[in-house]
């Protein structure tokens, strides 16, 4: 055994002594579902370990530098140039991490590095601010990797970044020494205790003080946005050795040491908001205007190539239907102001350059300025479908790849045109250009091979790139990616040999062991950008589109169970290149770790940027190993509820006997041990509901079909059934309802195809269509749902006009009623398939219509429960909603939602009863118009 292996094992054993055993991850299969982030860059590391808190980095800190061993930090993952991927100790965050501390009435605000910035914004919005940086991947990244890659943005620009709004920082060296830069007393001791480190900082101050020329270059490289290397401006911008560490600590990409928490100072978000989208000629004539919408205070300038608007035709449709012409250019302008007439003064300045232009470069308006939020959101989004739009036209096989670079306006067209000659010339046909035009910083993507020959290509086009960008302009190489793996052999083009000597004598003081996340920003290999290259095999084409970004995860419920729909993709492609042995082993865990404990509700597809729905995947794979029983339920439908209605019936009267606690308790026993064949009976799992008789409306004004899980699992004790209730508001609203006969002996199929069993559903739905086309008075006449997946499957039956329930009330049964709402804050989950019938619209304002404060948890997308889910695969719901409880004010006793199943997991996880927002509805309303 070499030493290196003994030191390994090792510092295992010594951290296995102070963690706890789930937290630390050895095994072969979900190494390789993590060793990559969104770059295309793949390392497996030999360890996983997930930190809990800043004790336990201190731990880990300590025994990595005892024994030598390399750590690499890693957030949400989404770094794009190899920041987060190691093949040796990959440290992630759990979801410990969410501290939020509002300061200064929201003009600052202090984050844990677990924090998704989005939420940090949530919070702030109150306040009319929000932190700084505003990278695209917002709603995933966290604030960790927001600070640590000096993420910015599209409205960020360079003095809205995490340097420049830096408030104050706690920061973690190597060797585990805290310095919490806001607290006095910790920065006394560590003026003490690191005396010497300190005074080394003001001595490489002094460095570059006097030597010549690298003051001016640090100024030259930070007039435009620079992620290329270590913050040097850190050195020149502060006098005092503490601020300077703290600053440095910005943008290092976790190769000087681990940031605990970061205080921001915030920005005020504009009261008033315009956006347009203008077509120019040539790329000439858009450049020759971005000074000029600079002057004007323009919030934010997004330039886009032919190419990139050719990508997103279909996005454009709406606003511009004329063909893209070879070389027209566009620019998506966002306008702020504090009030109508300065927000009108802006518009008024902007409208009299575009007509100051020449005849010849005037644009054209794609869209005229307009302050329609839906239209302003929508522009948005053609704007962030460009990275997409390359990845899913892309080759099986291939990557994507972005690049950011920024030039001086002054020479930004010149430096777009070369790069646009540097595609044809490597034959990159399908690269796009974009990004943030105001500073200057520009993306690039492209498809890349991964053979070598295609490899060589690349590595050609890179030496060209940095020749040009660097070398011909002047400009930054990174501009807000990250140095990463990617572009750190070639720091040098950028910093020249002074430059990188400091850089060297940073990481040297700060990391004297080398631990922290080797080979990022300072690589002595000269190939490292053309090194663990990883590759994209083809799986399934319903998922082989991915480009691993991991913008579904915030999104997923099994994320922190087992993993995510990003992680699980990767396994796939991952396994592809390992043995057989390896192989058989990832086979065998893929049932526990992708297959079975998906939740398959789609949620993924509502934040991938492709669009992807892993849980399509998923449910074929289910299909080949799903069992005969499911089809037998479904030719035999009404017998197959009447047992479970038995099933439940018994458990309820042994639970009074023996209580609710003693009968989960025994049934979460036989679930681990049948392995979740027996299913755990919750202490909130109600009777079986009273089946409602059919109704014969003679001229009614809808159909109602009570939908399995009403059917089956009652309300609270003493409270009526959902049935009742609906029935209840139609009739105050004087609306009558047909139940159709036989409707007891219909399902919508979802039930089935979820586990995989399509031809079951199939069979069921016939069933369903058959006792509509009976019961209906025309094709088109409205069929409500009472629960919402039933709602969201029946709505892809063509023959059947389905409505969920909340959206028919909304829509029919409000307008005729009273309503005073509870004075009192009502929890609020939104189910997966409100979210994808409307957004959760339907369900969010009838909420709030109730209720007088409706509290609605900001990290939970998706409960978990997933139809039967939570009974069998318990530990599904129980993640999904571990943080729910937390989020439940003190004063709160009650929460809606729109789907029975996940009231059952809602209720039992949170600690309140939650119910159909029927139900809340009717206790608020009487009959009657309300008065204007």
């Amino acid at each position: 055994m070499t030493n290196t292996e003994q030191a390994f094992k090792a510092f295992h054993r010594a951290l296995c002594q102070c963690l706890p055993a789930g937290q630390i991850i050895d095994d072969l299969p979900r190494r390789t579902a993590l060793a990559c982030d969104a770059s295309f860059y793949a390392l497996t590391p030999r360890l996983v370990v997930y930190i809990h808190s800043p004790q336990a980095m201190q731990s880990l800190l300590r025994l990595a530098t005892e024994h030598g061993i390399a750590v690499t930090f890693r957030a949400a993952g989404t770094s794009l140039s190899g920041q987060a991927v190691s093949d040796s100790v990959l440290v992630m965050l759990t979801r410990d991490w969410q501290d939020a501390h509002i300061l200064d009435q929201g003009k600052k605000i202090r984050l844990a590095p677990g924090v998704i910035g989005a939420k940090a914004n949530t919070l702030l919005a109150p306040y009319g601010r929000k932190i700084g940086p505003d990278p695209a991947s917002i709603n995933a990244c966290k604030i960790g990797g927001i600070a640590a890659n000096n993420a910015s943005g599209m409205c960020c620009g360079v003095k809205n970044n995490s340097y420049h709004t830096l408030a104050g920082m706690t920061l973690m060296l190597s060797d585990g020494t805290v310095l919490d830069t806001l607290n006095p007393h910790s920065v006394a001791a560590f003026r003490q205790s690191h005396a010497t480190l300190l005074a080394t900082l003001t001595e490489l101050a002094t460095t570059i003080a006097t030597t010549p020329g690298l003051s001016d270059a640090i100024a030259h490289q930070f007039r435009l946005k620079n992620t290329m290397g270590y913050g040097l401006n850190a050195l020149v911008d502060f006098s005092d050795p503490i601020d300077m560490l703290s600053h440095l600590m910005i943008g290092s990409e976790g190769t000087l040491g681990f940031i605990v928490d970061i205080t921001y100072h915030t920005i005020e978000i504009p009261v008033l908001r315009a956006t347009g989208l203008y077509l120019f000629p040539d790329i000439d004539a858009a450049c020759a205007l971005i000074p000029v919408l600079r002057d004007y205070q323009a919030d934010a300038v997004e330039l886009m190539d032919t190419r990139a608007l050719r990508a997103v035709q279909p996005l454009l449709r709406d606003f511009y239907t004329q063909q893209i012409n070879e070389g027209e250019v566009a620019l998506l302008i966002d306008l702020g102001g504090d009030d109508s007439a300065q927000l009108t003064h802006r518009l008024t300045q902007i409208d009299a350059a575009f007509a100051d232009c020449p005849v010849s470069q005037q644009p054209v308006a794609m869209c005229a300025f307009t302050d329609d939020a839906a239209r302003i959101n929508a522009l948005w989004d053609i704007r962030k479908g460009l990275f997409p739009a390359v990845g899913a036209v892309r080759d099986t096989g291939t990557t994507v790849i972005i690049e950011d670079v920024a030039f001086d306006l002054s020479v930004l067209a010149d430096g777009l045109r070369a790069l646009t000659d540097l595609f044809s010339r490597f034959g990159y046909d399908d690269a796009i250009i974009f990004g943030h035009a105001l500073d200057g910083n520009v993306h690039f993507v492209f498809s890349q091979g991964v053979s070598d020959s295609e490899l060589k290509r690349y590595d050609a086009f890179m030496q060209a790139v940095v020749e040009t960008v660097a070398g011909q302009f002047s400009g930054s190489l990174k501009a807000e990616h990250g140095t990463g793996r990617n572009m750190a052999p070639f720091l040098a083009q950028q910093w020249g040999a002074d430059g990188v000597a400091v850089m060297q004598s940073l990481k040297t003081l700060l990391d004297p062991t080398g631990i922290l996340n080797p080979g990022v920003i300072l690589n002595h290999d000269p190939q490292a950008h053309v090194r663990h290259v990883k590759h994209l095999p083809a799986i399934d084409d319903i998922v082989d589109t991915c480009i691993e970004c991991g913008f579904c995860e915030p999104a997923c419920p099994s994320l922190h169970h087992t993993l995510s729909p990003r992680q699980r993709i990767a396994l796939a492609r991952r396994a592809a290149s390992l043995s057989e042995a390896a192989q058989q082993q990832i086979s065998q865990a893929t049932g526990a770790l992708s297959v079975d404990s998906c939740a398959a509700t789609g949620m993924c597809a509502t934040r991938c940027p492709v669009g992807i729905n892993t849980g399509e995947w998923i449910l074929q794979l289910r299909e080949r190993e799903s069992s005969s029983a499911l089809s037998w339920q479904a030719r035999h439908f009404s017998r197959s509820t009447g047992i479970q209605r038995l099933g439940l019936r018994a458990t309820h009267q042994v639970s009074r006997l023996v209580g609710k606690q003693a009968v989960a308790s025994l049934s979460g026993s036989v679930n681990r041990l049948t392995k979740g064949r027996f299913p755990y009976i919750i202490p909130t799992l109600p009777a079986p509901a009273p089946l409602p008789a059919a109704i014969s409306s003679s001229q009614p004004d809808v159909l109602y079909i009570p939908a399995c899980p009403n059917r089956l699992f009652g309300s609270e004790v003493s409270k009526p059934s959902l049935s009742e209730i609906f029935l209840k508001l139609c009739k105050k609203a004087g609306l009558h309802v047909r139940i159709p006969d036989g409707y007891d002996n219909t399902c919508c199929g979802q039930p089935f195809s979820s586990n995989g069993r399509q031809h079951a559903a199939h069979h069921v739905q016939q069933a369903l269509k058959s006792a509509l086309t009976d019961s209906s008075p025309s094709p088109d006449f409205p069929v409500v749902f009472d629960a919402s997946t039933c709602a969201l499957t029946a709505k892809q039956i063509p023959e059947i006009n389905a409505t969920e329930m909340s959206e028919y009330l909304l829509r029919y049964v409000v307008p005729k009623l009273r309503i005073t709402p509870v004075q009192e804050t009502v929890m609020l989950h939104v189910s997966c398939s409100s979210t994808h019938l409307d957004h959760g619209a339907a369900l969010r304002t009838l909420t709030a219509l109730c209720a007088a404060k409706v509290c609605e948890p900001d990290d939970i997308a998706c409960c978990g429960f997933a139809g039967d889910k939570g009974l069998f695969r318990p530990a599904l719901n129980a993640s999904a909603l571990a943080t729910l409880r937390g989020q439940i004010p003190d004063t709160c006793r009650r929460g809606v939602s729109n789907s029975r199943t996940c009231e059952l997991g809602l209720s039992h996880h949170g600690g309140i009863p939650y119910a159909h927002v029927a139900y809340l509805l009717d206790e608020v309303s009487a009959p009657g118009q309300a008065v204007p």
